[in-house]
């Protein structure tokens, strides 16, 4: 059985302040360690968005995902700051198999840039036990919600942005208290 470590380290990256009236906005590390191999981690120059990356991951705890970076976004998802990171290609994917009670990681790819210039994990197939990876996995959003709880409120003026923003964090927060 292998290991998937998803723990979210909070730090100060750099701090972007608008004139648009929006709060900082502030860059989280995050690093990624499956069965050995570092995927990220601080200090790699990247920047991803935690809660967006914990929403799509959670959507794995009972589906399905199959590694397609030209038609999926990706689990891990690129940080940027714009509106939950729609269409961008920057991400990690991988697929996500789940068969019995076992959940099966393979075919890692981080894209690395907007022409999808991208790194594969050749041969990184790690099986883990559905209970374990649902802890993991619950634990990494438990820890974005908390850093998101303890940001400055979100001031988002454009309705259709604010009712995506919402929807979001309902379906977040439906989630994370289904498996927790």
């Amino acid at each position: 059985m292998g290991e998937i470590k998803l723990p979210v380290k909070a730090r100060l990256v750099q701090l972007i302040i608008s004139g648009d009236g929006a709060p900082p906005l502030i860059k989280v590390s995050l690093y990624l360690n499956v069965d050995g191999t570092i995927i990220t981690r601080t200090g790699m120059d990247e920047e991803w968005g935690i809660s967006e990356s914990a929403l799509a991951l959670l959507r794995t705890l009972d589906k399905e995902y199959i590694c397609d970076i030209e038609n999926e976004e990706g689990v891990i998802l690129h940080g940027c700051g714009t509106m939950l990171m729609l269409g961008c290609p920057i991400s990690i994917h991988w697929t996500i198999n789940h068969i019995g009670k076992n959940v099966i990681l393979k075919d890692f790819v981080k894209v690395i840039s907007t022409d999808q210039k991208a790194i594969y994990y050749e041969g990184l197939h790690i099986e883990l036990n559905e209970n374990e990876y649902r802890k993991q996995i619950v634990s990494f959003a438990l820890q974005a919600k908390e850093l998101f709880n303890k940001s400055s409120e979100k001031i988002i003026l454009n309705e259709l942005e604010r009712s995506m923003y919402t929807d979001f964090w309902t379906e977040y927060d439906h989630l994370l208290n289904k498996y927790k």
